[in-house]
C-alpha cells in the first residue's frame, strides 16, 4: 500500500498563512500513515507589489532567509524521520517576476538540493487571482474579462510546464476560484487547458489532484469533473496533493481527491518516490492507494 502528497506541507514558520512548526507537519505526515510525503513551500516573492497580505512589513530579504532556512529544516527533517517516512523536498513555482520568472525559478531549483518542483501559477501578470474575489475580478479585468483571464492562465501554466519541467503540476484549474458551483468552462477556454495536459505529458509530469477545494467548501477539487475526464482521455497521470497549510489539514480531502480520481474512470494514480538515488513517477492501482498503519 502506498499513500502520499506532493503539494502542501506549508507551516507558519515559513509561510505567514499556514500554522504550526515544521516539524509538527512531518510528525503528522507520520501519524497519518504516508508512505511519502512531499514538502512544497511557496517560493519567495521577489518583488515588493507581489508580497502576500501577511507578508507586508517583510523585507524581501527576509523572505529569502525564510525560503532558506525552509530548506535546511525541511533537510534535517528528511535524515530524522528517513526510517518511518520517504520525505520529499520541493517548492512552488510562480510566474513572477513577470519579466524574468523562468530563470528566477530555473536559479532557486539549482540553489539546493530539491527533489521535485510543483509547477504553479497564482497570478495573472502582478495581480493574485486566489487571493480574494475583489482581487480575482481586477485581474480578470486587467485581462479583457472572464473569459479572456481563463485562457490566458491556463497559456501562463503551460508556458510554466513547458519552461520548467516539473515533475507535478500543481490546481490545473485554480482560475475557478471563485466561481458557482457547477461551473464548466467554455470549448475555446477548454482547448487552452488542452495545451497543458500536452505540456504535462511531453514533460513527464503528473497531474496534481489537490484537495483544497473539497476541504475548504468552495467546490470539487482541483481539477473539476470537467477537465479531469479530458486529462485521462489524453492520458495524462495524476497524483495526490492535500495543500495541507498546517499540521491539522495534512492529508485531509485525499479521500475527496481518490473518489474524484476514480469518478473520472482513472483506475491508477502515480506518486513520485527515490529508486536508486534518483526521483522517479511510479503507479499504483487506485486499491492500493490508501493510509498504512503508523510506524513506531
Amino acid at each position: 500500500m502506498v499513500w502520499f502528497s506532493y503539494h502542501g506541507g506549508h507551516s507558519g514558520e515559513f509561510c505567514r498563512h499556514a500554522k504550526g512548526q515544521l516539524a509538527e507537519v512531518v510528525q503528522a505526515a507520520v501519524a497519518a500513515g504516508f508512505t511519502t510525503y512531499g514538502l512544497s513551500e511557496h517560493c519567495p516573492r521577489f518583488q515588493r507589489e507581489h508580497l502576500y497580505p501577511d507578508e507586508l512589513g517583510l523585507e524581501l530579504g527576509e523572505l529569502q532567509q525564510l525560503f532558506t532556512g525552509y530548506v535546511r529544516a525541511a533537510v534535517e527533517l528528511r535524515e530524522r524521520h528517513r526510517e518511518r517516512l520517504e520525505l520529499l523536498i520541493g517548492f512552488e513555482t510562480e510566474a513572477l517576476p513577470v519579466a524574468d520568472w523562468a530563470a528566477r525559478m530555473r536559479a532557486l531549483r539549482a540553489s539546493a538540493p530539491f527533489d521535485y518542483i510543483v509547477g504553479s501559477v497564482h497570478s495573472l501578470g502582478d495581480t493574485w487571482i486566489d487571493l480574494t474575489a475583489e482581487v480575482a475580478e481586477r485581474a480578470a479585468a486587467e485581462n479583457g474579462g472572464w473569459e479572456s483571464a481563463r485562457c490566458k492562465y491556463f497559456d501562463q501554466l503551460a508556458d510554466v510546464v513547458e519552461a520548467l519541467q516539473p515533475e507535478v503540476v500543481g490546481h490545473v484549474d485554480l482560475i475557478r476560484r471563485f466561481e458557482a458551483p457547477g461551473f464548466s468552462f467554455s470549448a475555446q477556454a477548454l482547448r487552452h487547458a488542452e495545451r497543458v495536459f500536452e505540456a504535462a505529458l511531453a514533460a513527464g509530469s503528473a497531474l496534481e489532484v489537490n484537495a483544497a477545494p473539497a476541504r475548504r467548501g468552495f467546490g470539487p477539487v482541483y481539477p473539476g469533473p470537467q477537465l479531469l475526464r479530458r486529462a485521462l482521455e489524453l492520458g495524462v497521470p495524476v497524483t495526490l496533493g492535500d495543500d495541507s497549510h498546517g499540521p491539522d489539514t495534512v492529508g485531509v480531502g485525499l479521500d475527496a481527491c481518490l473518489q474524484a480520481i476514480a469518478a473520472a474512470g482513472y483506475t491508477e494514480v502515480h506518486y513520485l518516490t527515490r529508486r536508486e538515488g534518483r526521483v522517479v513517477l511510479e503507479r499504483a492501482a487506485l486499491g492500493d492507494v490508501r493510509p498504512a498503519p503508523a510506524k513506531a
